[in-house]
This record gives structure tokens, C-alpha cells and sequence, in this order.
């Protein structure tokens, strides 16, 4: 199979119906555009780092592919069986105003880069702007439905927020990269006897633990995790607040993604501090209050714990009564 026809030789097209126009004819030049768009969208997609903003990314793609034909059609309620909807720009304002919440960074005009993934947002928006242009000097000529023009332009400032999104995930990053271990060894970090902390290790912790949170008469939640901050036990005690099991799990997580006690970053995370906005990282599971520990053999990181229920000063007491089993 060929992929040349010579059909567009003489420089015209077909449009979706069979009618033949020149190549610079307004309907071709913003389709044609929103073609540019989607392939700019394909390439941010390759850039960016989150799963989350990749996977909206794929979505929109979808989405303006149904939109070209639209555009390409002059009678698509005759052609097509499937169009975008008032539905379809109400998603990009909800996804538009929730991720607004995570951003600690301001939202207002920015200068794009550093960073590949939010460079490459910058670019694809900035399609986006040519491809709505290029639209709207088509609906002065002829009828384009109005969702059309309402969807370009979310769609402009829906990739300006995945740029703030992708921007502070990568400072986020680096920033973590770049302190864990020099903070790590500042830290008076807890040195076990044991090179992981497997489940019979981690049921003992949170039963010494336990003791200790009875002897102060607080009820608590305690969560033990790996070296990769997956779970390997965790244990309500009766009285304990709900909202107490995802902190104590959160907690230990945070410990150890960060190789430093959660008491450390209360600090660090204040607007002028080194790690400020670190607590919408990882899907806003880090903590930035004490409670969790990290548990070293050496210096090779084996897990950590997190403990939550009472004050801060409490939860770190209980954690550290608990990791006596491997310290003593």
C-alpha cells in the first residue's frame, strides 16, 4: 500500500463528505492546526513525568481527533457519529480546578522552562491558542458549533496548569534528590540490628509500641514499611481517630522516601524554607509533622515507622518506645 495518492498535487484536499477545497482554505488551515496540536500534546506526553498528567494528556488527544473531523466535516451532524459534547469541556474545567488546589506555585503569567515536561506544555498550549485563532476566523465564515471554541480555549489553559503541575513536581523532585542524603546525615537517625524489617520484625515493633502508647494513655495507629515505603503491617488500637490510620501510614512513608525524621520537615516546608510545597508530592502523601522514623542498618535505609493519635511529641515517643526492639 502506497501512502502517497498525488491526489493533493495540484493543491487541493477533500474534506470529510467528498467536496474538494484549495489547501489554504480556512476549514483546512484549522483542522489542520488542531492536527498540529495533537501531535505537540503527543509530544509533551513523551516528556512529562507524571503518570497522572500523561494519562490526561491521552484523553485530550482523543478528544481533539473527534473535534478535527468536526472540523473537517461542513455538514457533520450528516457524517459523524460522535462529537464533543458540553460534557467534554465541564471535565476540563473540573480537571482544570482541582489540580489549581495541589499548586503552591503562583498562576499567574510564568516564564516556560526549565524543565522538558513543562517546556513542552508551553509549546502544545501555545498551538492550542493558533489552533482556537484559527477557529474563531473560521466561524465568522462559516456555522461552527459553540462548544468547539469554548473546548480550545479550557483546553489552552488546561495545559497551562499541567505545566505548573509538572513544573512543581519536578522541583519537587530535585529537591528531595538533592537533600535526602545530605539531610540524612545530619539527622540523628535510628540504627537497627536487622537488614530488613520483615513482618515478624514489624509485629513486635508495633507491639512494644503499643505498650508504650497504653503506659501514656493514648490510643494510636501504627504502621510499619519498607525500604520503599510499601506497607508491611499496621495496627488501630481501639479509640483511635480514623483519620489517625492513613497519618500513621503516611507517616512512615514520608520517613522513608525522605531518608529523615517527619519532625525535620515541619521547617523545611515553611514558604521560605528548602522544601516548601513538598506536601503535594506523591499524591499529597507526605506528612510534615513528626511521628515518622526511618530505620537504618548502616547506612542502608530497611524501612521505617509512623505513629499517630496523640501530639507530636507523643507519636514520636511511642515510635522511637517501638523501634527499641531493634536498637537495643
Amino acid at each position: 500500500m502506497k501512502i502517497y495518492s498525488k491526489s493533493g498535487d495540484r493543491g487541493e484536499t477533500s474534506l470529510l463528505g467528498g467536496r474538494r477545497v484549495e489547501k489554504y482554505n480556512i476549514r483546512v488551515e484549522a483542522y489542520g492546526t488542531v492536527d498540529e496540536a495533537v501531535a505537540f500534546i503527543a509530544f509533551a506526553r513523551s516528556n512529562v513525568r507524571t503518570q497522572r498528567t500523561k494519562d490526561l494528556l491521552l484523553k485530550v488527544e482523543r478528544e481533539l481527533f473527534k473535534l478535527a473531523a468536526e472540523l473537517a466535516c461542513p455538514e457533520p451532524e450528516k457524517i459523524l457519529k460522535e462529537t464533543l459534547t458540553d460534557d467534554d469541556v465541564k471535565w476540563l474545567e473540573k480537571t482544570i480546578d482541582d489540580i489549581s488546589r495541589e499548586i503552591s506555585f503562583k498562576n499567574d503569567f510564568v516564564l516556560p522552562g526549565p524543565y522538558a515536561s513543562s517546556s513542552s506544555l508551553h509549546m502544545a498550549r501555545t498551538v492550542v491558542r493558533r489552533a482556537e485563532r484559527r477557529v474563531v476566523e473560521l466561524s465568522a465564515q462559516e456555522k461552527i458549533r459553540p462548544v468547539i471554541l469554548r473546548y480550545l480555549n479550557r483546553l489552552s489553559d488546561f495545559l497551562f496548569i499541567l505545566s505548573l503541575y509538572e513544573e512543581m513536581e519536578e522541583v519537587i523532585k530535585r529537591s528531595m534528590e538533592e537533600l535526602k542524603d545530605r539531610l540524612a546525615e545530619k539527622e540523628s537517625c535510628v540504627k537497627g540490628k536487622v537488614k530488613n524489617l520483615d513482618l515478624k520484625t514489624s509485629l513486635k515493633i508495633i507491639e512494644k509500641a503499643e505498650q508504650k502508647a497504653i503506659e501514656m494513655g493514648r490510643p494510636v495507629c501504627i504502621a510499619v514499611v519498607d525500604s520503599n515505603g510499601g506497607l508491611v503491617a499496621f495496627h488501630r488500637m481501639d479509640d483511635a481517630l480514623p483519620i489517625s490510620a492513613e497519618l500513621a501510614i503516611n507517616k512512615a512513608f514520608t520517613a522513608v522516601m525522605l531518608k529523615m525524621e517527619t519532625s525535620r520537615l515541619s521547617q523545611l516546608a515553611r514558604s521560605d524554607g528548602e522544601l516548601y510545597g513538598i506536601n503535594t508530592a506523591c499524591g499529597g502523601r507526605i506528612v510534615t509533622f513528626g511521628g515518622g522514623i526511618p530505620v537504618f542498618y548502616g547506612k542502608m535505609l530497611v524501612g521505617g515507622i509512623g505513629v499517630s493519635g496523640g501530639t507530636v511529641e507523643e507519636d514520636e515517643i511511642i515510635a522511637k518506645a517501638g523501634l527499641s526492639v531493634i536498637t537495643n
